[in-house]
């Protein structure tokens, strides 16, 4: 599945039972080393890491069938595979711009708001050149 359609597809869709402060990078608590059996048969694992890039953004959770601290495994779900670890490093988004827009394309995502009206500006300052040169 492309882009982000996959996220609604996840066993885990909804389900945001996790907070930061339940769990110390010393010593995760039980419950929350239980909701990785959610991830145990995710099919979108490496696509969760690969969206949320968690020790890049230092990510406090759950992700890819990990429990993620400051960016940090601190438990990992009976199956889960190191080579899902690895974060494609896609570059961020510079939302406001056209080329913005374009990443948004790229990655099969709806554009926000920002990056749709910069895409029209462009186009249309695109067309008014054009109309300009006669061509």
């Amino acid at each position: 599945m492309s882009g982000n359609g996959w996220v609604s597809e996840a066993p885990c869709a909804g389900d945001f039972r996790f907070t930061p402060e339940e769990t110390t990078a010393e010593a995760p608590t039980e419950p929350l080393v239980a909701l990785l059996t959610v991830c145990r048969d995710c099919p979108f694992r490496a696509q969760c890491i690969d969206l949320v890039l968690p020790s890049a953004s230092l990510f406090d959770g759950i992700c890819g069938g990990r429990l993620w601290r400051d960016g940090q495994v601190l438990a990992t779900c009976d199956d889960a595979q190191p080579a899902e670890l690895r974060e494609r490093g896609r570059r961020p988004i510079t939302h406001g711009t056209e080329a913005g827009a374009r990443a948004h394309n790229r990655r099969g995502e709806r554009a926000c708001s920002l990056c749709r009206e910069a895409g029209r500006l462009a186009q249309q300052a695109r067309r008014a050149r054009k109309r300009a040169t006669g061509t």
